[in-house]
This record gives C-alpha cells, structure tokens and sequence, in this order.
C-alpha cells in the first residue's frame, strides 16, 4: 500500500501554498524514511520534504513549479512492486491540482475579492480594481502576479475605494488573527525565543525576519524597502489580516505597516520601536557594525539589556557566526546608513500612528540604553504606553512574562472591539 508524501504546514495554518523547486528522488528510486526527496519554496524560507518511510518513490505528482496547497500530496511511496519502470512514471505523472479536492475549503462569498496584502498594496498604488481580476491563486486568491499582468496590459483604471484599504474585522467566530512578530535592527527571529511559549495557544505566532537579518536573502535600503519585504512574506504566507508586535526597528516596520492601508492590522504592540525621536546609541551601532570578534562584540551587547545576564550565553558569537556566514555585515551596514544616518533616527513613525485606527500598545523599558525612553511621553491619544522598571532594550528577553501578558490584553481587547463575542483565552 502506497504511503502519501504530503506538504505539511511549515508556516503554521496560515501558510496557504508553497512551490516545489527540487525532486531528489526519481520515481522508481528507493528512499529511506527521514530521506530529504524533495523542496518547497516560500517566500521565506525552503523546506526540506523527507520520506515518511522507507520504499520506493512510486510517483511524482506535483512536478517542479508546480504551486501546492497545504495538505496536497506531493507523490507515493511503496513497494519495489508497485513502483512503475522510470519511463512510464514520468509519463503517467497526472497532473496536480492545487490542492486535494476533500481539502479544498469553500471558495469566498459571492460579491467578495480575496486577494493578498500584496496584491492589494501594488492594486491600491496602481489604480487597479481588484474586482476586474481574475486571481491565479488558491481558491481563487488574486497574487501579486495577476495584479503585475494586469498593469502590463494597461488595466489600470480609478481603483474602487473598498480597495484603498482592506476590510479591517474578521468575521465574528472567525478564527483569530495570528499574531505576526517582527525583530529589531541586527537580530533575528529567534529573538523571539523567550516569548514564543508564553503567548497563549489561541494564537497561532508567525516571525517574520527584515531584510539583511537572519535567513532573509532580500536586501533593503530604507523603511519601504523593509515594509514590502514582510508584505511579501505575509502575502506568501496567505496572511492577511494579524495582530502585529514589532522591536525596535520592527516596531517602526509594524506600525507604517498597520497605516500602509495595505494590510489588515488587527493591533498593534510595540517593543521600544524606533521612530519617536532622533536619538539613538550611535556608539552602540557603531561598535556592533564594526565587531569581527566576540571579545569586541560583547561589550555594545551589553547596552541591550539592563542586566547584561539576560543575554543567552554564546550571543556575540551565534551573532558573528551568522554574519560571517549569511553575508549580512554589509547589507545591515548600509541599511544603518540609511535609517541612522551619524547616529540619529531619520525616520519618524508618529503620523503613521496617528493615522492608524488599531488598539496600539507601547511598552518601553525604563533602563533602555539604546532607544530613550521618553521618546514614548510624544505618544497622545489611545495609545496605552506601558514603563517596565528594570528593564533595558529588550523587554521580550529580560520580562517575556510581563510582555506576554500584554500582547494578550491587547489582542483580545482588538477582538472584542472588533466584535467577536468570545475573544481567544
């Protein structure tokens, strides 16, 4: 009996597709379970498929290029008896669809578009109606793509004003938005580490790492350049709608990102973000770019926290190891210059904030050495701003309990407002 290769959701259930770039196996091959026989691309990263068991690869049924939901079978693995001579698998390869048909969830409402966060920014930017199109994507979703040929055909006309921005509430019961995290300058997403087990189940979590950092193999060079990065991360991810938490530099992404209009932020919960005020430790960024050795890595580091033992041990080395080996010394090197030009914040997130309508959250350690604290007293308005004593540039690693908490209250206070009845435990 024929055991499925099935894509499993890499990206958590909000990963609705990913493309198969490489088969190692041909059909006929014997594999071993745990075997890698296959790769997926998304937008962030390649995942490797192994063998669920051991046999013989009997079928390829999504070939390369071919884009696949979650859950789709990739092709079969049996018995040397069942696998067909090579020729004949590669000829008798069917066709895949998209997505099982016992899986493939009911299509949008009549009347509604369902398009990425992507899709919408470059249709809400070009002047293209949404509702012309015709999506190429999972259950009809429109891409990117369709919104690009659109413009090369010379669709583009007055954009109906529903597009301008997308709906912003999720349908009551609906499942909760997932809460998307976003890192600061020169981290990474396991920056995340200590806050991931904290945040409540109800919550699917999803990180998403800036340009120039961590995996990402895209580069920028100012604070659009980032924001489009996560667009497309999200837009690949199928996301679009999420309570957004950034740090630092990823605050400012989060919070021009909530008032782009092209995404559906849910709420917004910043950790010491970047934007509110020109000053910034230029000495601390200066000595972090300029560090090849962890001896004169670690004293800047221990700027980021107000007791230099909530750093995890064999910090400044996993930092220069991933440098050395990512080639990322250049790229954050450039985007510094860019976004602290001499030591001081040239962008400035407080329109964007006034701009956004989403319950928004500050927190800002009174110890912060990187970023002042009182950048936060220019913050009016509904924005709640919360001081945690004791605490440095990185509230999410020195006081994960207390930071938890909050991007909680904040959710579930975004899903109350936004009308669903039982707000996630």
């Amino acid at each position: 009996m024929a055991t499925d290769v099935t894509l499993a959701g890499g990206a958590g259930e909000y990963m609705e597709s990913a493309t198969v770039v490489a088969w190692n196996a041909a059909p006929g091959a014997a594999v071993k379970a745990g075997e890698v026989i296959a790769v997926v691309e998304t937008a962030k990263a390649a995942t490797e498929i192994e063998a669920p068991c051991d046999g013989v690869l009997t079928e390829i049924l999504a070939e390369v290029g071919a884009e696949v939901g979650i859950g789709a079978v990739l092709g079969r693995i049996g018995t040397a008896v069942e696998a067909p001579p090579p020729a004949m698998a590669v000829a008798s390869a069917p066709t895949l669809p998209v997505r099982p048909a016992a899986e493939e969830p009911a299509g949008p409402e009549p009347g509604r578009v369902v398009a990425s966060p992507l899709a919408r920014r470059l249709a809400a930017q070009n002047g293209i109606d949404l509702a012309a199109l015709t999506g190429t994507g999972p259950q009809g979703r429109i891409k990117s793509r369709d919104v690009e040929r659109a413009l090369a055909a010379g669709q583009a006309r007055p954009a109906s004003p529903i597009f301008a921005r997308p709906a912003a509430v999720a349908p009551p019961h609906a499942a909760p938005a997932p809460i998307v995290l976003i890192h600061g300058f020169g981290s990474n997403a396991g920056a995340w580490h200590a806050l991931l087990p904290r945040l409540s189940p109800a919550f699917a979590t999803v990180r998403i790492e800036l340009p120039g950092h961590g995996r990402q193999a895209r580069r920028a060079g100012d604070i659009g350049g980032l924001i489009d990065s996560v667009l497309a991360d999200l837009d690949a991810a199928g996301i679009s709608a999420a309570h957004l938490v950034g740090h630092s530099l990823g605050g400012a992404v989060a919070a021009e990102l909530a008032a782009s209009g092209a995404f559906e932020a849910a709420s917004l919960t910043l950790l010491a973000p970047a934007g509110l005020g020109p000053e910034i430790d230029g000495a601390f960024l200066d000595g972090f770019l300029r560090a090849r050795e962890p001896a004169s890595l670690k004293p800047w580091l221990v700027r980021l926290t107000a007791d230099p033992a909530a750093l995890p041990a064999g910090f400044a080395a996993a930092i220069l190891r991933e440098r050395t080996l990512s080639g990322l010394a250049e790229a954050q090197a450039a985007l510094a210059r860019a976004l602290f030009p001499d030591g001081t914040q040239a962008l400035d997130i407080r329109a964007a904030l006034q701009r956004s309508a989403v319950p928004t959250r500050v927190l800002w350690g009174s110890a912060d050495a990187i970023i002042p604290a009182r950048h936060a007293d220019s913050l009016r308005g509904a924005v709640a701003v919360h001081r945690l004593d004791g605490v440095g540039h990185m509230p999410h690693v020195e006081a994960p309990d207390l930071v938890a908490r909050l991007v909680l209250e904040t959710c579930r206070a975004a899903a109350f407002t936004l009308g669903n009845a039982a707000p996630p435990d």
